[in-house]
């Protein structure tokens, strides 16, 4: 009897216990129709919310409402559900079952998953909104290269993390080089997080870099002007 619970589920490894764990009701397309829908509809929306500003700023908007619902909205699910959501039936856990395929050990309480994902979901969720919010509203411009520098390395690290663990235990949980499971939800859909927020900590830091220079260069031209000033 403990064989096949052992074996009625499709990840790997095949000696995963999942005796709770239940199939998908929804068909693959619809549960990935709804989420890139979902996606598409919201890139739409931001953009013309933020008609204005230049292109540039608009797509930073973009990227980080969109990584600050999945974090808070995908990856809340599971740091929240993450020991039951294999025997569940709601849309979301239905998302992480499916994506589950590409990497097992999010359709259980994998422990270094559920300490990345909690953190990704309730630092760097609200932290990406927020950075958003510093790019749109005038009063908070000030803060909005630093605050996209600190969610920037978050995301970067957790990343870093994710793939590191996963070669460090030969890539066990899922089937490799599968087009699917492997290339596009283990690797394409998290190397996207690898390649923008190091695109962004780079942006960051050179007007972070040249914020500063202006700052010492305006320190100095006083500087001289009140040394200037003593000698008269």
């Amino acid at each position: 009897m403990e064989g096949a619970n052992v074996t009625k589920h499709p990840y790997l490894p095949r000696d995963l216990k999942l005796p709770h764990y239940k199939p998908n009701i929804n068909s693959l397309g619809h549960i990935l129709g709804v989420f890139f829908g979902f996606v598409a509809v919201l890139q739409v929306v931001l953009w013309i919310i933020t008609r204005g500003k230049s292109i540039g700023v608009r797509v930073k908007i973009c990227w980080f409402v969109t990584s600050g619902l999945i974090h808070l909205i995908l990856e809340g699910y599971y740091s929240l559900y993450n020991s039951t959501l294999a025997g569940e039936d709601t849309y979301l856990a239905q998302m992480w079952k499916e994506y589950g395929n590409g990497d097992s050990r999010y359709v259980h309480d994998d422990t270094c998953m559920v300490a990345m994902e909690s953190i990704t979901a309730w630092v760097d969720g609200p932290l990406c909104l927020l950075t958003a919010a510093s790019f749109y509203f005038p009063a908070m411009y000030g803060f909005r290269h630093v605050f996209q520098l600190a969610v920037s390395i978050c995301q970067l690290y957790g990343d870093t993390l994710y793939f590191s663990t996963e070669w460090l235990e030969g890539f066990k949980h899922s089937e490799m080089w599968h087009p699917l499971h492997f290339w596009f939800y283990f690797f394409f859909l998290n190397i996207i997080w690898i390649i923008v927020p190091s695109i962004n900590i780079l942006d960051a830091a050179r007007n972070l870099w040249r914020a500063q220079y202006k700052a010492d260069d305006g320190l100095e031209v006083k500087s001289r002007k009140i040394v200037s000033k003593k000698r008269r």
